[in-house]
Protein backbone atom coordinates (compact mmCIF):
# COMPACT_ATOMS: atom_id res chain seq x y z
CA UNK A 1 0.00 0.00 0.00
CA UNK A 2 1.64 3.37 -0.90
CA UNK A 3 1.34 5.93 1.90
CA UNK A 4 1.03 9.54 0.35
CA UNK A 5 3.35 12.08 0.94
CA UNK A 6 0.76 14.59 2.80
CA UNK A 7 -0.39 11.67 5.32
CA UNK A 8 3.42 10.37 6.56
CA UNK A 9 3.16 13.74 9.33
CA UNK A 10 -0.24 13.17 11.01
CA UNK A 11 0.75 9.35 10.35
CA UNK A 12 4.00 10.65 12.58
CA UNK A 13 2.31 12.33 14.87
CA UNK A 14 0.51 8.75 16.28
CA UNK A 15 4.21 7.60 16.91
CA UNK A 16 4.75 5.58 13.91
CA UNK A 17 8.10 5.92 12.49
CA UNK A 18 10.00 5.81 9.08
CA UNK A 19 10.62 1.72 9.47
CA UNK A 20 6.54 1.44 10.10
CA UNK A 21 5.63 3.33 6.72
CA UNK A 22 7.28 0.14 5.23
CA UNK A 23 4.52 -2.38 7.12
CA UNK A 24 1.69 -0.98 4.84
CA UNK A 25 0.83 -3.84 3.19
CA UNK A 26 -3.49 -2.53 2.62
CA UNK A 27 -4.27 -5.62 4.57
CA UNK A 28 -3.32 -6.69 8.07
CA UNK A 29 -1.78 -2.75 8.16
CA UNK A 30 -3.45 -0.03 6.08
CA UNK A 31 -4.83 3.70 7.28
CA UNK A 32 -7.63 5.52 5.88
CA UNK A 33 -7.58 9.56 5.44
CA UNK A 34 -10.71 12.09 6.17
CA UNK A 35 -10.01 15.53 5.93
CA UNK A 36 -11.44 16.98 8.69
CA UNK A 37 -10.68 13.79 11.01
CA UNK A 38 -7.26 12.74 10.18
CA UNK A 39 -5.87 9.62 9.88
CA UNK A 40 -6.59 6.20 11.52
CA UNK A 41 -4.21 3.38 11.80
CA UNK A 42 -5.76 -0.38 10.56
CA UNK A 43 -3.36 -2.52 12.76
CA UNK A 44 -5.01 -5.21 14.27
CA UNK A 45 -1.83 -7.29 15.48
CA UNK A 46 0.22 -3.93 16.39
CA UNK A 47 2.73 -5.04 13.60
CA UNK A 48 3.87 -1.60 14.20
CA UNK A 49 5.05 0.79 16.80
CA UNK A 50 2.06 2.31 17.88
CA UNK A 51 0.94 1.99 21.06
CA UNK A 52 -2.53 3.18 21.80
CA UNK A 53 -5.74 1.76 21.89
CA UNK A 54 -6.69 -0.43 19.09
CA UNK A 55 -10.47 -1.04 18.90
CA UNK A 56 -11.22 -5.09 18.75
CA UNK A 57 -12.17 -3.90 15.10
CA UNK A 58 -8.75 -3.37 14.42
CA UNK A 59 -8.80 0.56 14.12
CA UNK A 60 -7.11 2.78 16.33
CA UNK A 61 -8.94 6.57 17.09
CA UNK A 62 -8.40 9.41 14.40
CA UNK A 63 -5.21 11.52 15.24
CA UNK A 64 -7.52 14.51 15.71
CA UNK A 65 -8.37 13.00 19.04
CA UNK A 66 -5.35 12.68 20.34
CA UNK A 67 -6.21 9.43 22.04
CA UNK A 68 -3.78 8.90 24.94
CA UNK A 69 -5.79 6.42 26.51
CA UNK A 70 -3.28 3.29 26.52
CA UNK A 71 -0.25 5.36 27.86
CA UNK A 72 -1.94 7.30 30.07
CA UNK A 73 -3.22 3.89 32.14
CA UNK A 74 -0.06 2.48 31.51
CA UNK A 75 2.69 5.06 32.67
CA UNK A 76 0.43 5.02 36.11
CA UNK A 77 0.86 1.55 36.09
CA UNK A 78 3.97 1.41 35.45
CA UNK A 79 5.13 3.39 38.06
CA UNK A 80 3.22 1.62 40.82
CA UNK A 81 4.63 -1.59 40.02
CA UNK A 82 8.38 -0.33 40.00
CA UNK A 83 7.97 1.18 43.62
CA UNK A 84 6.34 -2.11 44.57
CA UNK A 85 9.30 -4.18 42.70
CA UNK A 86 11.87 -1.97 44.84
CA UNK A 87 15.38 -2.06 43.29
CA UNK A 88 16.23 -4.38 40.68
CA UNK A 89 18.93 -7.00 41.37
CA UNK A 90 22.67 -6.52 39.34
CA UNK A 91 23.71 -9.56 37.19
CA UNK A 92 25.95 -10.91 39.22
CA UNK A 93 23.58 -11.00 42.30
CA UNK A 94 21.30 -12.69 39.53
CA UNK A 95 23.81 -15.15 38.46
CA UNK A 96 24.58 -15.98 42.56
CA UNK A 97 20.70 -16.46 42.83
CA UNK A 98 20.77 -18.96 39.96
CA UNK A 99 23.57 -20.79 40.45
CA UNK A 100 22.40 -21.42 44.45
CA UNK A 101 19.47 -22.40 42.69
CA UNK A 102 20.61 -24.60 40.16
CA UNK A 103 24.38 -25.42 41.13
CA UNK A 104 27.25 -24.86 38.98
CA UNK A 105 30.18 -23.03 40.30
CA UNK A 106 31.21 -18.89 39.37
CA UNK A 107 32.87 -19.00 35.57
CA UNK A 108 35.68 -16.96 35.95
CA UNK A 109 35.84 -15.61 32.59
CA UNK A 110 32.89 -14.50 32.11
Amino acid sequence: MKVEKEHIPLLKSLGLTDEDMERFDGEFVRYEYDPEKGVRLYDPYYSTSYDEYIDSDGWSAWSSEEDTFMSDILRGAREKAEQKAGPRPGDEEIADAMRKKFGGKKDEGA
